[in-house]
């Protein structure tokens, strides 16, 4: 079973208003009757939503098989809220604020894990090389039934995500479903060495390339990556394989910055609703001037599109693998009396200026449909890596045509 395919999701001004007059909801609720009826004649009106919801929310208080709660009743419904923006936005009560912050501080360092969820399910995006998570097993595309015992479809996102940046040494036992099979698997929470980006020559001597592995965006790596591109030509070495998987997350201006040690003039932008926030320049003379092509598959995610996209844009990079998981946004927060709301408010673009809300489409897609016969037990990871150094290798130097 794979994980829930995300449909394209840009901002719209009604699922934004609609967060917002269910919050109106939240502090009236006592006066729902009223305000049905006052709204009951706006047929076209967003307002209709909040007379069915608080109709709904007064059957369920009155007629369900048991007492509710209503404090879990409308945390519930703002989770379910948030989750219909887009998977990165999430309302978090007031009293678990301060956990979640540090949560979300640590980040993924200490699993490699980065789980979401999505109809509720949650599924496994990304995970690290090296890391605890990757030690224990865990694969993208597992969906995560069970952590220490509780159920993930009715446990919120931030509430996942506090769990798997939790303090060291703390054991996570997991359930997983891949492909139907039930799967148990247990990790401790524990840092892990993981460099800001590495290089390797690969290949026979004579038709060697070079490996470029990007780990993490923050500051700092695209002065890593400036010294792997210096080795690289000292190697003499013309072609580069930029393996970009299971990347997600991290500072998406980083990614900006390493895009300009390829190609000079305008990269992207930040865009909120049409309007441009900020705007990324790269350098005026490109680290590398070589032949290009990009690894991604579907947790390539955020910065790491961001890189991916400019590359083939700006540096006639190809792209081989599967789609991209299509999000590159800034979040911003919101505080409310009742808790705290996490919200995108803004897209990174590429240079087209297109917001990057989609997923990128490889030049050569990459699955399990594509196998040769010979190539029947051969992992999707490992022959993406294979068919990225064919092309790396087969494509001719010069009159190629290449995706825009």
């Amino acid at each position: 079973m794979s994980p829930p395919r995300r449909s394209s999701r840009s901002y719209s001004r009604s699922r934004i208003a609609f967060f917002v007059l269910s919050l109106v909801v939240v502090s009236s609720l006592a006066g729902g009757r009223w305000f049905a009826e006052a709204v009951r004649d706006e047929d076209d009106s967003l307002y209709k939503y909040l007379s069915t919801f608080t109709e709904v929310l007064s059957l369920i208080r009155q007629a369900y098989v048991d007492d509710t709660d209503l404090d879990r009743l409308m945390v519930g419904a703002l989770d379910g809220t948030t989750e219909a923006l887009d998977p990165f936005s999430l309302y978090v009560p007031a009293d678990r604020v301060e956990g979640f912050l540090a949560a979300r501080e640590r980040g993924s360092r200490l699993s490699g894990l980065t789980l979401l969820k999505e109809r509720g399910i949650a599924f496994v995006v990304a995970v690290e090389a090296g890391s605890p998570a990757a030690e224990a097993g865990i694969v993208p595309g597992d969906l995560v039934t069970e952590i220490d015992g509780r159920s993930t479809r009715v446990m919120p996102l931030w509430e996942v995500q506090q769990l798997l940046a939790g303090e060291p040494g703390r054991v996570l036992d997991l359930e997983l479903i891949r492909r139907g099979e039930e799967i148990s698997t247990s990790f401790a929470l524990a840092a892990y060495d993981a460099a800001l980006a590495t290089w390797q020559p690969v290949g026979p001597q004579g038709d060697r390339v070079a490996e470029l592995r990007v780990n993490r965006f923050e500051t700092g790596t695209a002065e890593r990556v400036a010294a792997a591109l210096a080795a690289v030509r000292e190697a003499g070495l013309s072609r580069l394989l930029v393996d970009l998987r299971d990347i997600a997350g991290g500072d998406t201006p980083a990614a900006y910055e390493v895009a300009g040690l390829f190609t000079s003039g305008e990269l992207g932008r930040l865009v909120q609703r049409g309007e441009t926030i900020q705007t990324f320049e790269g350098g005026e003379r490109p680290a590398w001037e070589g032949r290009i092509v990009v690894l991604v598959n579907r947790g390539t995610l955020g910065a790491a599109e961001v890189l991916a996209k400019v590359l083939r844009q700006r540096a006639d990079a190809e792209l081989v693998g599967e789609t991209t998981f299509g999000h590159a946004g800034r979040q911003e927060e919101a505080r409310l009396s009742s808790g705290r709301l996490f919200f995108t408010s803004a897209f990174y673009t590429g240079p087209d200026g297109a917001p990057l809300d989609e997923g990128l489409e490889p030049d050569e897609s990459v699955d399990l449909a594509s196998r040769g016969y010979e190539e029947r037990e051969v992992p999707l990871s490992e022959l993406i890596h294979r068919r990225g150094l064919e092309r790396l290798r087969g494509v001719a130097d010069e009159g190629v045509a290449r995706a825009a």
